[in-house]
């Protein structure tokens, strides 16, 4: 329970009206969802203020709120503070500091809610695990991922994601995670991060402020990895799916949509489990998850459980198999290290007929053209039967495909999701997976909703 005096104290604010000592029985950002006793953060952005919210908050039973704005006498607690988004950070990072769980901080390119995933699939098997949920991994999900912590939890797993510099190291100082992994640096969000030293740049602060007698989980056989600094007062683990590291994999089957039964080398300790989801880029991410578990002396045989138990959140790398079509739903989020790798998931299937549904990889910044153009190469090369592609890029990505020479009759650039659901109507019954990929700004989940009332 945390009362006004200790949000007061925690965010430098101060206390407008109402009693120091209200006990809240929640912290809320979202005004639909207050209940009674909840303290609301008006946050400002963009598209929205939640100052204009405090009223219907009231009615609701709110009996707080954070406010960074003039505001009339209300009839609750009214905190003051300079920067309510800040103060959202603070105050979780107040209620982080209040317990000592055994907390695993994630970033990196690709792969982070799969390595989370993973992550909390094992330490559940251990103990109470918290888990971010969804995509909250940025400065506002994340302080409310932490505010669930409780006394019970004796794990927490907690994304961390960012598309401009400063987000890691915000969000790191306010977890302290006790064991941190970067899951690989790859091209993304390049309008904010602007290259790969960017990217490095922003990626590598996670070590900074992981706890100093904490664990730096890293995948030293990827690009760029190489380059990144890791504090010397860390242990370090390592783990590769080529190399020397102190987590190696052994032996892996691939069963094409099915996943990969995999052997792992758990620094001396070997372990046999399956990966659920296809491809290689998942069996490196299971490993990445694997040491992390190792950093918190989790014993392997339930390192080797929680993989294979693991369930992962729909629109990623999400398999649906019927008799009439099956689909690769890869629909939340784009960029050219996922494509790359989702395109090598479609050509592993077993299925005759293979067709990608591609859409735009957003916030690439001036690389933009030069990796649509890529995308389109890979697709030729993977040697697949159809190509639909939409958005600003399609036509990039559909020339490139051509000129890498992919028949000109099996690409079709189209303007709609209605065009793109009549291109795959004669796919019904004829043993034919899709793969449906763009970022999630181009609603693609739309095509994935209709394939699969069809299926």
């Amino acid at each position: 329970m945390i009362r006004a005096h200790d949000i007061a104290a925690c965010t430098n604010g101060y206390i407008l009206s109402g009693d120091p000592d209200t006990a809240f029985a929640g912290i809320s950002t979202d005004s639909r969802t207050i209940t009674r006793g909840t303290l609301f953060i008006a946050l400002r952005g963009e598209h929205f203020n939640g100052h204009t919210f405090i009223n219907e908050v009231i009615t609701k039973g709110a009996t707080g709120a954070v406010v960074m704005e003039e505001t009339p006498r209300y009839p609750i607690v009214v905190i003051s503070v300079d920067d309510t988004l800040q103060a959202l950070g603070d105050i979780a990072a107040d209620v982080r500091n209040r317990y000592s769980p055994g907390i695993i901080g994630v970033t990196g390119s690709t792969g982070k809610t799969t390595v989370k995933e993973f992550c909390a699939s094992i330490l559940s098997l251990q103990g109470p695990c918290l888990k971010t949920e969804k995509n909250f991994n940025n400065l506002i999900g994340v302080p409310l991922s932490l505010l669930k912590l409780s006394a019970d939890h004796e794990f927490a797993v907690i994304e961390m994601g960012t598309n401009r510099f400063g987000e890691i190291d915000r969000l790191s100082s306010i977890t302290r995670p006790l064991v941190s992994i970067i899951t690989n640096i790859t091209p993304v969000h390049l309008n904010g991060l602007r290259n790969i030293s960017g990217i490095i740049r922003e990626k590598q602060s996670i070590y900074r402020n992981t706890l100093k007698y904490g664990t730096a989980v890293i995948n030293p056989s990827l690009e760029h990895m190489d380059r990144i600094e890791i504090p010397s007062g860390l242990h370090v683990i390592t783990y590769s799916h080529t190399g020397k590291a102190d987590i190696t994999l052994q032996k892996v089957s691939h069963m094409g949509l099915e996943g990969s039964d995999i052997e792992v080398d758990l620094a001396g300790s070997l372990i046999k489990t399956h990966v659920g989801l296809p491809g290689m880029h998942n069996v490196i991410n299971a490993l990445g998850a694997c040491a992390c578990a190792v950093g918190l002396n989790i014993p392997p045989e339930l390192i080797a459980e929680g993989i294979m138990k693991a369930r992962f959140p729909g629109m990623r790398s999400e398999i649906i198999v019927s008799d009439h079509i099956s689909i690769i739903n890869d629909s939340y989020n784009a960029n050219p290290a996922s494509m790359k790798a989702a395109l090598a998931m479609l050509v592993s299937s077993p299925h005759t007929f293979k067709v990608a549904v591609l859409g735009d990889m957003l916030e690439l910044g001036s690389d933009a053209h030069f990796w649509h153009g890529e995308l389109g190469k890979w697709v030729a090369q993977a040697h697949i039967d159809r190509l639909i592609v939409v958005g600003e890029m399609a036509n990039i990505i559909s020339e490139s495909a051509t000129a890498e020479g992919m028949d000109h009759s099996c690409v079709h650039r189209v303007d709609s999701m209605h065009d793109i659901v009549d291109r795959l109507q004669d796919l019904l019954g004829r043993d034919a997976v899709v793969l449906v990929k763009a970022s999630r700004a181009l609603h693609l989940d739309q095509v994935v909703d209709h394939l699969k009332a069809v299926a």
